[in-house]
């Protein structure tokens, strides 16, 4: 071969090479575009995303943080999808989960919301698609019940689209008229089609290596629901803090959820999957198929409060359980209150309660008439303004959310899911409203009224059995200065405990064990100490409920 067609033939072999690499890096990047599993984290996509965000978020309506109860201006200037701190223990990253097949775990997300901010909800939906594998992520139903910002749904679906591409596939419903979470989680569920179902809140951060854990969990048993454990992001300044392994949820008589100790097995390791009364955020993932055969969430129940407390105890009952997975994690802003207005429940002449507390209180009679059979009356002992809310249903459309199924009594919950909620009121002797004639002992402000008994939030008093102190759930307890004046104090613990603050129960008359003398109502509105006098009307204070007799 001359030596000019060799030339020429290496130039030719040399042009292929070139447009050959050329359109293999096309082919990459090309791929990395339509990929759904994005490194959004990358200088490239980073820039793109920049770009469409800040066009994003651009149109929120201008509101205070105070409408949000979260730091919005803050959240504004962050990235959609910051690096977040990896809080799971090391052992989570090198476990080799059981998953199941792709085919037969598919996933559908809901979210519900209600007036969130255009960053925060961005936010959790970029982190939840970019750090969920592609290969389970089905599809992302984004429900908008009813928000002020009218076009915030229509440019959502825009810039995700855009983001995003085809997958996962997304659906998007806006209620017209105000439904609440719990009717649009409902709705959310009944369009889904994967087989796993994950409700996931509105102002979130998903960390990487969420999924895989619960997949595995629900892999073994198909009647669980799982949740990942919870880490606070602080509404204020949002940062990212680490979740607490050492808690679980519970409940208590007032049907209000509350963080409640872990129990620990022998052998048992803080990382591992453990059972819980009740999940917390109402974030979890069950399968779409158990959820139904469940019924979903009581529909009977209204705009938001108690459904995820209702949902666990139906769970438990009716044959499934619940798991906190720590191996899983997943950010949620905890806001002090509610940053959104329910509607009015009652007629006006029935409306001293603020309307976020009636919703509530209305849900909790719900389930206590529903579910807690002849325990209910601790309910009603604990919030007696409950009897006076109208349900307007039957018994029968009550019992109704356990057709089909066979569920267990409350006093199978009480014996083996939260043993603790039956013994939480052995240590006292007395607990509830505390009654003079027509009118309840109330603290506002560290100061003693006497007020409606069916007021919202009316105080609750524990009258304690070992140490005679007469407390409020916010470890306050009525005690004595200077032998006569009556005050609110922290409660005093162990060997601290004297007689400044003791009482005697002795028939219905309420005795200060330091001074001898008895609690007093002489005046309209006026609390004192005065000498016992027997058969004395201001001095007769009766507690919602008794646990033992009362001594002359």
């Amino acid at each position: 071969m001359s030596g000019g067609r060799r030339q020429r033939l290496l130039l030719n072999l040399c042009v292929i090479f070139i447009l050959a690499c050329l359109l293999l890096q096309l082919t990459v990047l090309r791929a990395t575009f339509d990929d759904t599993e994005l490194d959004l984290t990358s200088d490239l996509q980073h820039d793109y995303l920049d770009v469409e965000w800040r066009e994003f978020i651009a149109h929120t309506p201008e509101q205070p943080d105070t409408f949000f109860q979260y730091n919005r201006q803050l959240s504004d200037k962050l990235a959609a999808v910051r690096s977040l701190p990896m809080t799971r223990h090391d052992s989570c990253n090198t476990r080799n989960y059981q998953l199941p097949h792709v085919s037969a775990a598919q996933l559908s997300v809901v979210i519900s919301f209600h007036n969130e901010a255009r960053s925060i909800l961005l936010r959790t939906i970029c982190t939840l698609i970019s750090r969920t594998s592609h290969d389970y992520l089905h599809e992302l139903i984004i429900i908008d019940d009813c928000s002020d910002d009218a076009e915030l749904l229509v440019s959502l679906d825009g810039i995700l689209r855009r983001i995003f591409h085809a997958h996962p596939a997304f659906i998007f419903r806006r209620n017209r008229q105000r439904r609440g979470l719990i009717w649009s989680r409902n709705e959310g569920a009944r369009v889904a089609s994967g087989h796993y179902l994950l409700f996931l809140d509105s102002h979130c951060e998903v960390n990487a290596g969420w999924l895989e854990p619960l997949l595995d969990r629900l892999a073994l048993n198909s009647s669980r629901a799982v949740s990942p454990l919870l880490d606070p992001i602080d509404p204020e300044t949002l940062s990212y803090l680490a979740g607490n392994v050492l808690l679980k949820g519970g409940f208590d008589w007032s049907l209000h959820f509350h963080w409640l100790p872990r129990q620990f097995a022998d052998g048992e390791r803080a990382e591992e999957a453990y059972k819980s009364p009740a999940f917390a955020g109402g974030i979890m993932m069950i399968s779409r198929e158990w959820f139904f055969k469940l019924l979903g969430f009581n529909p009977h129940l209204q705009i938001w409060g108690g459904e995820s407390i209702e949902f666990a105890i139906k769970l438990w009952l009716c044959g499934g359980q619940i798991e906190i997975v720590p191996c899983s994690r997943i950010g949620h802003i905890f806001r002090s209150r509610h940053a959104f207005e329910f509607p009015a429940q009652f007629e006006e002449q029935q409306q001293q309660l603020d309307t976020a507390q009636a919703t509530y209180l209305r849900n909790s009679k719900i389930i206590a008439e529903s579910w807690l059979d002849e325990y209910k009356y601790l309910f009603y002992t604990l919030k007696p303004a409950a009897k006076q809310i109208p349900l307007n249903l039957s018994q029968h459309e009550l019992a109704s959310i356990k057709t089909g199924q066979r569920c267990q009594r409350f006093d199978w919950f009480l014996r083996h899911v939260q043993p603790d909620l039956k013994v939480h009121n052995a240590k006292f002797s007395a607990l509830g409203t505390l009654r003079n004639e027509d009118r309840c002992l109330h603290v506002e402000e560290s100061q003693l009224l006497l007020v409606s008994c069916y007021r919202m939030e009316i105080t609750q008093w524990r009258l304690h059995r070992n140490t005679g102190q007469l407390s409020t759930g916010h470890k306050r307890c009525l005690g004595v200065l200077n032998e006569s004046q009556l005050s609110m104090q922290p409660c005093l613990v162990g060997t601290l405990i004297n007689h400044t603050q003791r009482w005697q129960r002795r028939d219905t008359q309420l005795l200060h064990a330091g001074t001898h003398l008895c609690l007093d109502n002489p005046l309209k509105n006026q609390l004192a100490l005065s000498s016992c006098r027997a058969l004395a009307a201001s001095q007769s204070f009766q507690f919602a409920l008794e646990m033992e007799a009362q001594t002359n």
